[in-house]
């Protein structure tokens, strides 16, 4: 079974794959997105083309990411992903302001979640799910499944 620890290193591996700034065009920002989940081990090579594993490694590098959040805010990392992903989606600033890692762990979900939207009628589903499995792993690290 996958520990959180686990899911922290891949997020930082596919965070680390990413370029930055990441392609306009949207058929290159895709392929970028998916040779960082291949980078991250999130996703096996057999999986490209596929969109229902494509889709599932995109829930598992959201459910990776908010354990990385986790790290510095125990309990905390999933509802920090989707305050950086609102504060990134209406403009606002959210307090406390963001740490440069936060802003790259917002920056490569969004991309997942544009990945996400080529490959799943429902994103955010998709990330309700991430967050969901989230919240179970870190139960389960806890102690209190």
């Amino acid at each position: 079974m996958r520990t959180p620890a686990d899911s922290r290193t891949d997020a930082r591996h596919l965070i680390e794959a990413l370029p930055s700034p990441l392609p306009r065009d949207e058929a290159r920002r895709a392929d970028v997105v998916q040779a960082g989940l291949l980078a991250s081990g999130l996703m096996d090579s057999n999986d490209l083309g596929n969109s229902p594993a494509v889709a599932a490694a995109a829930r598992d590098g959201l459910t990776s990411l908010a354990h990385l959040l986790d790290e510095a805010d125990p309990g905390h990392g999933a509802g920090r992903l989707l305050l950086l992903l609102l504060a990134e989606r209406e403009a606002f600033t959210p307090h406390p302001a963001p740490e440069e890692d936060e802003l790259r762990a917002r920056d490569a979900a969004t991309a997942l979640l544009h990945l996400a939207l080529w490959h799943t009628e429902d994103p955010l589903r998709l990330l309700g799910t991430a967050l969901q499995v989230h919240a179970e792993e870190a139960q389960h690290r806890d102690g209190r499944a």
